[in-house]
């Protein structure tokens, strides 16, 4: 075999071995009333196939493990997965894996006397967590309530920033909660205060960004308080950049008098790229404020200064490292002109401003 060819296949070997494929039932368990059935679809037409499942408890407490062995072209019933796989009837989220492909589904409902009020769960691979994404269509109101749910999938821990936006689109509140290393937090409130204070805000129609340092796993229950029955509700991405805001203009106070100029306070401290504004003032005599740049562009021309109370405003953006000077450009202002230039330097060879 040729080496390139040995070396391709080499690695074919590896990524398939490798890279196992794992999807996340976000919340299960078996609590009073609550239930989770959860379904394994093997679409092989040629094998059986090994998943194995991993229960991360909302408490914290040690993962537990259970295989499940899938034959070929069939759907594995698991129905009170939590009871069945892992004989608990605690709440949190399980993490199926295998190394050949498969899928998962769950419904999660509750048994009450009109019958079973639930929903369905996608079975979610893990690559699809999001540092980056939003949950619409929230109610929260006398007729609905909404919980959020989070699974964090990583070894580190998360924090995740979340904002609530009510019927208009207004922000109404903002949290930052830190969710440890593949810890589960079980459904819980929008409006209940782990995640938001709304206070009076209309959250008939609402909806929820959030960003993390780690890739994270969310989602929303929306349920009707009537009838008890519930929508799942799948986090999508916020593709939005925020705008970037440009930094304040430093400001400088350039004073011009017989025979000097004076820029305070030490214009050596702009770099290249920053915004400046010379507030120009003339104690007396005649004299014309003109700046140019290192390629000796004119920033500021021929500006006559205002009062110490009134001074004129000019304002220039430092594009590019050198020597930037400044002069009276008035030569009929006196005997001292010549005495009215100076200069300072901006980005690398930052030097003082000087008076020659």
């Amino acid at each position: 075999m040729r080496p390139r060819l040995a070396l391709l296949v080499c690695l074919v070997l590896f990524a398939t071995q490798a890279f196992a494929i794992d999807r996340w039932i976000l919340i299960s368990g078996t609590v009073s009333n609550f239930h989770t059935d959860a379904r394994l679809f093997n679409p092989a037409f040629d094998k059986d196939i090994s998943i194995v499942a991993t229960f991360y408890a909302t408490d914290g407490s040690a993962a537990q493990t259970a295989t499940v062995v899938v034959p070929k072209r069939q759907m594995k019933i698991l129905d009170d997965v939590t009871t069945q796989l892992f004989q608990t009837s605690k709440l949190g989220a399980i993490q199926f894996t295998s190394d050949d492909p498969f899928e998962a589904t769950s419904r999660i409902y509750a048994l009450t006397n009109a019958g079973t009020l639930g929903q369905f769960g996608p079975g979610i691979a893990q690559s699809l967590a999001k540092t980056k994404g939003a949950l619409l269509q929230l109610k929260s109101s006398s007729s609905f309530r909404t919980n959020i749910g989070v699974v964090n999938p990583n070894n580190s821990t998360a924090n995740v920033t979340w904002t609530l936006y009510d019927k208009n689109s207004a922000a109404v509140s903002s949290k930052t909660t830190p969710f440890l290393p593949l810890a589960v937090l079980a459904p819980t409130n929008v409006a209940g205060g782990f995640f938001f204070d709304p206070k009076s805000a209309d959250l008939s129609d609402a909806w929820v960004s959030f960003s993390s340092d780690q890739p994270v796993l969310v989602y929303a229950s929306v349920i009707d308080s009537g009838t008890t029955d519930q929508t799942f509700i799948s986090a999508v991405d916020d593709a939005g950049i925020p705008p970037v805001t440009p930094p304040a203009a430093k400001e400088f106070t350039v004073t011009l008098r017989n025979f000097q100029i004076t820029i305070n306070p030490d214009p050596s401290s702009l770099k290249a790229g920053d915004k400046a504004v010379f507030h120009v003032v003339l104690l007396n005599g005649t004299h014309l404020f003109e700046m140019v740049g290192p390629t000796g562009n004119i920033l500021i021309a021929n500006t006559v200064g205002g009062s110490s109370s009134s001074p004129v405003d000019r304002t220039f953006t430092a594009d590019g490292q050198g020597a930037y000077t400044y002069f009276c450009n008035n030569s009929l202002c006196g005997t001292g002109h010549s005495s009215m230039i100076g200069s300072f330097s901006v980005g690398s060879t930052a030097g003082r401003g000087e008076t020659r």
